[in-house]
């Protein structure tokens, strides 16, 4: 399986890395504190390898452009991408602005609030 952090905060993304290390040890797990940096890395990687299954955890709150804005860039690049892969919104915002937002991405499987913790992810690898 191939997980994709994305977060400018590098304390979470090593926290969620080891959670999903934790139950999923043969997991590659790429983590990326620039959303400009992880949105050419998943567009080159869409490419390359189209069959490839992620599970993307994606902050709403990033300089460079916001979670957002990186779904919109992402769907006008790799628009397969979006509909084929497990993308969450994984963020601190309790905002019910941000929550009523993340609900115009259909192809979001879900918003969830910062730590990813092991129930959590047992429950969406598992599906």
């Amino acid at each position: 399986m191939f997980c994709i952090l994305i977060d400018d905060d590098a304390i979470f993304n090593y926290i969620h890395e080891k959670t999903i290390r934790t139950l999923c040890p043969e997991c590659i797990v790429k983590s990326f504190l620039s959303s400009r940096q992880a949105l050419e890395f998943v567009v080159q990687n869409a490419i390359e390898n189209p069959n490839q299954k992620a599970w993307m955890f994606l902050d709403i709150n990033m300089p460079e452009f916001n979670g957002f804005e990186f779904l919109d860039k992402l769907q006008n690049r790799a628009p397969d991408y979006m509909d084929n892969n497990n993308i969450f919104i994984l963020t601190s915002s309790l905002n019910e602005k941000d929550k009523k937002k993340a609900t115009l991405y259909p192809a979001l499987k879900g918003y969830l609030e910062k730590p990813l913790n092991r129930e959590q992810l047992a429950e969406i690898l598992n599906k």
